[in-house]
């Protein structure tokens, strides 16, 4: 399937100003789910006229409401419509909503049959969508959503009354389960939402569309993905991109990580999920911060809406301090904190006095133990702000537990001290009281509890504040993926699907990438062999080529360092007896001159929704044994590429050169990953992976040693 990609903006949700509920129903021996939407919509306090339409119903009322016949006996048209009917009627209301010029309808039915039914049925609201303009969101969708608007469009069952806080957090969902548990879990915090979209099916309108509409629309400040997988990789990655330019963080739960996970994220809604490996490349490149899990995923959400960035923009270089009740406690939170790379300075002379002033603890050090010290809510925030003096300190991480009857004094002196600084201040309060948990999130004062759980969001602070620092890198990127074609054409692969080490490197030379000196014989003639070899230039290397041979080096296919003609044409006898014992077709030899440096792999997979993916590890045998790569997904940035070589630590370490070697030079081994990026990019869709392994790097110097292409 070809990338197909969305425009680079995308029209917004708009307020809605006549509702119609299709399918629209009474809770008792009724459709539950449209009496749920109804319900919801009218007890949410919608900021709109709301009909509900029910053919059988019609003529009677519902929550004290006219029930219609059709949307075409409405007394005004829909600008909205919800639509809840029994699946034989959803094609039908969706074609009366288009002739109407209803711009948004949701589609809460979800699609049966079987396979060819359910895809009829998807391309049919596709084509609805597209020749009438009408935004279709769902099939199978949970509903739709918005604080601000008094908005409650769903059957979610987790809101209180119907209400839905407001606020500037948009979410975008592909399961609307998680959209309920969110809500109970934010309850009546102070942080609430703009825009909750339950995707459901997508079959016409993807969540790559609702993202750029978030990230265009100004009351949308931060944005939640729930994701299963991703239709249009280009379309996504330019609405991310959109974001970090906007200034807004976006907080992502990805699942489908796993094998199973993606099995069960194919069997769930048919989607296909991406590996680890590239979401984190795309989140790298676009500051989405990655999450774990759903508490996780809350909570730094949260953060990030309270707190996306430092009080005047000040840097975040995670440099920490801790404020603890205990020396365990202490102990504890410090090797949180270092097991993120942060940095604990040590406290100044003058700051140790400044602290024992402020508190009657004398000796105290980062992580400072201030002892009872803590009951008094005037040293607590003293303390706070005598610490806050040191301005190489950017965050201030609070250890806290409990409290009994002080525990609201102390949060109040912290939220006094929050107030006065300039620092981040994240507290970690384990058995955290409801009254304590609801002062902090008046004030957007962080506060989380477990001490893990503080770090992880401190740390999604300071990568967001980095994305915001590199938005010139972005817009480049951005600027790229803008002007990306959605259609290259295919090249010719080879009959095989598979090309040999002599057919990639002869097309990769031939594209001006450095490759080892080599010639071929296209027979196992050992005199022609040692004659070819001589030419190049001892020493040499062999290595037997045909279609039936994936791995050369398992089956004795190459023989490296031959001195001379009578090395060489040994080698050959060898390979002619691996040939006939494996019945090997179409043999040749390849005939290298050797060469020497650090070996890099280098390679190209295709994402089925991200397309082309540059990885880059440990070449040769380390390949094997140490698994670690970076990846980065295609098109990208020279900017990009130096990223990627420093995201690799052991690579890293040789890249700058390891007992006695030469460091590498950076420059050349970006350009040549630039260029051997584009020359696949050249090849369009047919080409699924390329395997260039070893790629030999000394000093400036690189050659392309071995390599290997799939081809679809």
């Amino acid at each position: 399937m070809l990338l197909k990609s969305a425009p680079c903006s995308a029209p917004a949700l708009s307020s809605p100003k006549v509702i119609a509920v299709a399918g629209a129903s009474d809770i008792e021996g009724g459709n539950y789910y449209g009496a749920r939407v109804l319900a919801n919509l009218v007890e949410g306090g919608a900021k709109a006229t709301i009909y509900p339409v029910n053919p059988r119903l019609a003529g009677t009322r519902l929550l004290n409401l006219p029930v219609y016949a059709s949307l075409s006996d409405l007394p005004s048209p829909p600008d909205t419509v919800f639509v809840v009917t029994p699946i034989k009627f959803v094609l039908p209301t969706l074609e009366e909503a288009a002739k109407l010029g209803v711009a948004t309808s949701v589609v809460v039915t979800a699609e049966g049959g079987n396979e060819t039914e359910r895809r009829l049925f998807r391309q049919r609201i596709s084509e609805i969508a597209r020749t009438s303009g009408m935004r279709i969101i769902g099939p199978n969708s949970m509903g739709l959503m918005n604080g601000t608007l008094s908005l409650n469009g769903s059957f979610a069952s987790g809101t209180v009354g119907g209400r839905i806080p407001p606020g500037s957090i948009a979410c975008l969902s592909q399961s609307g389960a998680t959209l309920s548990a969110m809500l109970q879990w934010f309850g009546n915090s102070k942080v609430g939402f703009s825009w909750l979209v339950s995707t459901g099916d997508e079959s016409a309108t993807g969540v790559e569309e609702l993202m750029q509409a978030m990230a265009d629309d100004p009351e949308v400040r931060s944005i939640m993905l729930f994701l299963e997988g991703i239709g249009d990789g280009v379309a996504f990655r330019r609405a991310a991109l959109a974001a970090r330019m906007a200034g807004k963080p976006v907080t992502m739960l990805q699942v489908g990580k796993s094998e199973k996970g993606r099995e069960a994220v194919q069997s769930h809604t048919g989607r296909v999920a991406g590996t680890r490996e590239v979401y984190a490349a795309v989140a790298r490149e676009t500051g989405i911060i990655e999450t774990e899990n759903f508490v996780e995923f809350f909570s730094i959400a949260r953060t990030m809406a309270q707190r996306p960035q430092r009080p005047d923009n000040l840097p975040r270089k995670r440099r920490a301090a801790v404020i603890s009740v205990s020396g365990g406690a202490a102990s504890l939170s410090a090797d949180q904190v270092y097991a993120l790379d942060w940095e604990m300075p040590e406290f100044s002379s003058s700051m140790v006095a400044a602290i024992a002033d402020a508190t009657g603890q004398s000796g105290v050090h980062n992580p400072a133990d201030i002892g009872g010290a803590w009951r008094n809510p005037e040293k607590m925030t003293r303390a706070i702000t005598a610490i806050a003096k040191d301005e190489s300190i950017d965050t201030i991480f609070l250890s806290m537990g409990a409290g009994g009857v002080f525990a609201e004094g102390v949060a109040e002196a912290i939220v006094t001290a929050a107030k006065a600084i300039t620092q981040d201040l994240f507290v970690a309060w384990v058995g955290m009281p409801d009254a304590v948990k609801q002062i902090f999130d008046s004030a957007d004062v962080p506060a989380f509890a477990d001490f893990p759980l503080a770090v992880r969001a401190a740390e999604a602070c300071a990568k967001f504040s980095e994305s915001q620092a590199g938005r010139k890198d972005a817009a480049a990127l951005l600027e790229i993926l803008s002007g990306a074609p959605a259609d290259t054409p295919p090249a010719t692969a080879a009959a095989s699907g598979i090309w040999t080490v002599v057919e990639a490197l002869g097309d990769l030379r031939e594209a001006g990438l450095p490759c080892a000196a080599f010639d071929v014989v296209e027979a196992l003639d050992p005199g022609e062999v040692a004659k070819r070899a001589e030419r190049i230039g001892f020493p040499v290397a062999l290595k037997l080529s045909s279609p039936d041979l994936n791995h050369k080096s398992d089956d004795g296919g190459v023989a490296i360092r031959l001195a001379d003609g009578p090395a060489v044409e040994a080698a050959v006898e060898a390979f002619r007896k691996i040939a006939e014992r494996k019945k090997l077709t179409g043999s040749s030899v390849l005939i290298q001159k050797m060469e020497q440096g650090l070996e890099l792999l280098v390679g190209i997979k295709r994402d089925p929704s991200f397309g082309l993916v540059l990885v880059v590890g440990l070449g040769g045998t380390f390949a094997e044994i140490h698994g670690e790569v970076a990846a980065t997904v295609l098109p990208t940035t020279p900017f990009m590429l130096r990223d990627l070589l420093s995201r690799n630590k052991k690579l890293n370490t040789l890249l700058d050169g390891y007992r006695g070697q030469p460091a590498a030079d950076r420059e050349a081994l970006v350009s040549f990953l630039a260029s051997f990026a584009r020359w696949a990019l050249d090849k369009g869709e047919a080409l699924q992976e390329v395997d260039l392994n070893p790629v030999m790097i000394s000093g400036g110097h690189i050659s392309i040693v071995d390599a290997r292409a799939v081809w679809h």
